[in-house]
C-alpha cells in the first residue's frame, strides 16, 4: 500500500529498493520515487506515528498569552530615587528590545514589576558634592507584548 501522499501523484510511482546492508549483513531497503524517464530520487512522506507525534523538546509558556520570562536589569546611578528608577526603566526597555524585540519593550504592558533601589557605592568624579549620595535601582518585570487593536 502506498503512502497517502503518493496515491494522488501522477509524476511517478514509489518503489522499494535495496540501498545497502546493515551491520549484521541483512539488506536495508528505502523508498524511491521513480519518474517515467527512469530517474529515481529518495522519497519521504509525512506519515502518522502509531504513538502520536514525537516531541523531543518544548518551551513552557505562562498561561498568560504573549508574555515572556521575567527580566532583571540594573540601571545607571542617579542623584534621586525617581531618576534612578527612570534609568532602570530605560535599561530594562533596551535589554528587552535587544533580546525580544520592540513589541515587548513597553513597560506599561509588563507584569509583576518590582524595583529594588539602594545607595550606590561608586562616586564618579565631579558628579557629587559633599553630602550627596547616588542611588541605583534594579527593575524586575515580565515583558508582555501589546494587545492587538481589536483585543482590548
Amino acid at each position: 500500500m502506498l503512502a497517502p501522499a503518493a496515491q494522488g501523484q501522477d509524476d511517478g510511482k514509489v518503489v522499494r529498493r535495496m540501498v545497502g546492508f546493515h551491520s549484521d549483513g541483512s539488506p536495508h531497503y528505502g523508498l524511491f520515487r521513480c519518474r517515467a524517464d527512469g530517474r529515481c530520487s529518495p522519497y519521504r512522506y509525512a506519515g502518522f506515528h502509531p504513538q502520536g507525534a514525537r516531541v523531543y523538546g518544548y518551551v513552557r509558556r505562562d498561561e498568560e498569552e504573549g508574555c515572556r520570562d521575567i527580566r532583571r536589569v540594573v540601571g545607571d546611578q542617579h542623584l534621586t530615587v525617581d531618576g534612578a528608577k527612570k534609568a532602570a526603566d530605560d535599561a530594562w526597555a533596551g535589554a528587552v528590545r535587544f533580546h525580544l524585540g520592540e513589541k515587548f519593550m513597553d513597560l506599561s504592558n509588563a507584569r509583576h514589576i518590582s524595583y529594588t533601589c539602594s545607595r550606590s557605592s561608586i562616586k564618579e568624579g565631579g558628579v557629587t558634592t559633599l553630602g550627596q549620595t547616588l542611588t541605583r535601582c534594579e527593575i524586575e518585570a515580565q515583558p508582555c507584548q501589546a494587545p492587538r487593536e481589536g483585543e482590548k
